[in-house]
């Protein structure tokens, strides 16, 4: 088995809240993290459904760095990547990912 089989990505499928300074947007999406023996730190991505309020704020703080959590959950920081030809966005972040992720 290789070391690639063996590092089985976490996930999450649900709701995420989005903030940049006092604004939040709610957010579907599907996140996975994976630790990276390279620099020793836990990478984790994911892609949010397309919505309006998403766009808007994307539009806003562009590549600057935003909150992301779960509802009522801590806030990590992350930043939004491009936008997708679906209409939705990328996430990503270095470190504790929003929520727990599940194999």
């Amino acid at each position: 088995m290789s070391d690639a089989e063996e590092q089985d990505e976490a996930t999450y499928v649900g709701t995420l809240e989005l903030v940049a300074g006092d604004e939040v947007v709610a957010a579907r999406g599907t996140l996975s993290g994976v630790m990276q023996p390279i620099d020793g730190a836990y990478h984790w991505t994911g892609r949010l459904e397309p919505a309006d309020a998403l766009t808007a704020l994307a539009t806003k703080v562009g590549r600057k760095p935003i909150g992301v959590r779960a509802p009522g959950g801590t806030e990590v920081t992350a930043r939004l990547g491009e936008r997708n030809p679906w209409g939705g966005y990328r996430v990503s972040g270095t470190g504790a990912p929003p929520v727990p992720l599940t194999r």
